[in-house]
């Protein structure tokens, strides 16, 4: 079994309105929009089997409505609607989304990504002035492998997010981003690189390396456009093409997770947790 390793962030809409309401930003009013999804009518749809606001564990399946062509006992086509289920885990502590990888469903990351972020932006985070940003976290080298691919690099771009975790861990380009919203009331900050000539030349630094570690762990996106020869024409990857997997060992399907309890996805979470963790 496979799974992505969404992070979840919340950020106010507006910075200035929710200071002055007193609200505060609580991961569990992203759980308790979770939660409100299971009413939605549209082309997703979501069931939360276990939700312990204790332990801080959620599971449940998630999926996107499909349609299949089926033939009745005279042969004749007609058409059914398809959800085929993808299990999902929500470790509190991490503020991490583990979902199963099916590219059938969801054909990347992102995709499951901006799923979780379009049904999880409803009414309670609304009403609390918040809003959900929800981002793959990445393989290690991912950047340095593909700035390296190219011969003549061109731009980079950052697009920072400035979640409301990751403590002293990031904490140099943490308080930086903080500084930003304060000041600006942005949500994300993009930095851009750039020669016209394709001779950018990046190197690892204390300020480099803290905002590729921000995005590889989850909290914003990179891409880097280049070519290896002047007869190319340039062309652009992103983070999105380089997101993290989890190899698991075994198989776990919706009919199992119906018989879990919170402890059995407490143990599931913890196991795994270690191979995800932003925590240093």
């Amino acid at each position: 079994m496979e799974l992505n390793v969404l992070l979840v962030s919340l950020l106010p809409m507006d910075e200035d309105l929710f200071t002055a309401s007193d609200s505060v930003k609580d991961i569990r009013l992203f759980e308790k929009a979770i939660d409100k999804s299971k009413e939605r009518e549209d082309d997703f749809s979501i069931k939360v089997y276990i939700y312990d606001d204790s332990l801080g564990y959620m599971a449940g399946v998630i999926s996107k409505k499909s349609n299949v062509q089926l033939h009745n006992r005279n042969f004749e086509i007609h058409n059914e609607d398809n959800y085929p289920p993808v299990i999902w885990f929500w470790d509190r502590d991490e503020q991490v989304i583990l979902v199963e990888n099916k590219t059938s469903v969801f054909n990347s990351a992102s995709v499951a990504a901006k799923t979780f972020s379009n049904i999880s932006n409803n009414i309670v985070l609304a009403e609390t002035g918040l809003r959900a940003h929800i981002n793959p976290k990445l393989v290690e080298s991912a950047f340095w492998d593909t700035f390296q691919s190219f011969k003549y690099v061109n731009e980079v771009q950052f697009n920072l997010t400035a979640p409301n975790m990751f403590g002293s861990t990031k904490k140099q380009i943490g308080d930086f981003l903080h500084e930003v919203v304060d000041e600006t009331n942005a949500s994300e900050f993009s930095p851009v690189f750039k020669n016209q000539d394709g001779n950018l030349n990046l190197k690892p630094s204390d300020w480099l390396n803290a905002m590729v570690d921000w995005v590889k762990d989850g909290a914003g996106e990179w891409r880097i456009k280049g070519r290896n020869s002047h007869k190319e024409r340039y062309k652009s990857i992103n983070s999105k093409q380089r997101a993290k997997l989890l190899i698991v060992d075994g198989n776990i399907t919706e009919l199992d997770l119906e018989n879990y309890n919170p402890n059995d996805v407490a143990e599931i979470v913890s196991m795994l947790r270690e191979r995800y963790t932003y925590k240093k």
